[in-house]
């Protein structure tokens, strides 16, 4: 992982994690009629982070995808 504001203006850093918050949503798994085991999670963690720049930012993760906050 690397800070992007620091990426974007071509600086070094190191990067520290923070708190992880989670939605608590449940669903529940079951097996389809081929015995294919289905699992959806629906929900959301979300990460700080900050970097030795001061730089502060928010990872939010859903189902495998990760987008900047």
């Amino acid at each position: 992982m690397k800070c992007p504001k620091c990426v974007e203006k071509g600086l070094k850093s190191c990067v520290y994690v923070g708190t992880t918050h989670t939605t608590l949503m449940y669903a529940s798994p079951y097996y389809d009629e081929e015995g294919n085991y289905h699992y959806n999670d629906p929900n959301t963690r979300y990460t700080e982070y900050s970097c030795s720049n001061g730089h502060k930012w928010v990872v939010s993760k859903y189902q495998g995808k990760e987008k900047i906050i």
